[in-house]
């Protein structure tokens, strides 16, 4: 009897750390941005799309992320116009995107 509630007790603590574990790596990228001046919005999914919106203007493009803080966005589907690499940096509810040199914040929505 002893045995089984060790093992029972045992059984669902480590449920409990693979749920926690989990809910800790989700990708802090994922979600929706906004940049409060421009009001273009960036929502990254977890297909690896990011819809790019600002009014009633909407394009969705896959991107990959390459090293902690490198995303490509692969602008067009046949290549004519080349991949955007820009750096990101997630600190909380702010996300900086860098390109050329330029940074430009965005808030989480909520």
């Amino acid at each position: 009897m002893k045995v089984k509630k060790l093992f029972l007790f045992f059984s669902v603590s480590l449920v409990f750390v693979f749920l926690l574990s989990a809910c800790g790596s989700k990708d802090p990228l994922l979600g929706t941005w906004l940049e409060p001046v421009s009001e273009i919005s960036l929502a990254f999914d977890s297909n690896n799309n990011v819809v790019i919106s600002m009014h009633e203007t909407s394009y969705t493009m896959q991107y990959t992320e390459q090293d902690p803080d490198v995303l490509v966005v692969k602008v067009s589907t046949d290549g004519t116009i080349p991949d955007l690499t820009m750096k990101y940096k997630v600190n909380k509810d702010q996300l900086t995107i860098t390109v050329d040199g330029t940074d430009t914040l965005f808030q989480r929505e909520k």
